[in-house]
């Protein structure tokens, strides 16, 4: 895999991420399902999804090309990313 294809997969991955795990929150507080005292199993998918993203930042990170300004905004992006998929975690109090 070359180091720009491996950029690529590593950006569109942490965002996809982010969106998932905003989902999957998201989903909770639509149906209803209220704060638990032991997490559940949706509570585990949402930190996988949020921890495996500063591996997949820093891989983008390190592979980035930084002649060019493109890597600061996806950088930026993926951080907004993040910060979306926890808003409605604190939100809500989960």
């Amino acid at each position: 895999m070359t180091t720009s294809r491996l950029n690529r997969v590593a950006a569109v991955l942490s965002l996809v991420f982010s969106l998932l795990a905003f989902a999957v929150v998201m989903a909770n507080i639509i149906t209803g399902v209220p704060p638990q005292p032991d997490e559940n199993a949706s509570a585990h998918i949402w930190l996988l999804l949020v921890m495996l993203q500063p591996p997949l930042i820093l891989l983008f990170a390190v592979t980035a090309d930084w002649r060019r300004w493109t890597p600061v905004g996806l950088i930026a992006l993926q951080l907004f990313g993040i910060a979306l998929a926890c808003l409605p975690v604190w939100l809500a109090g989960y």
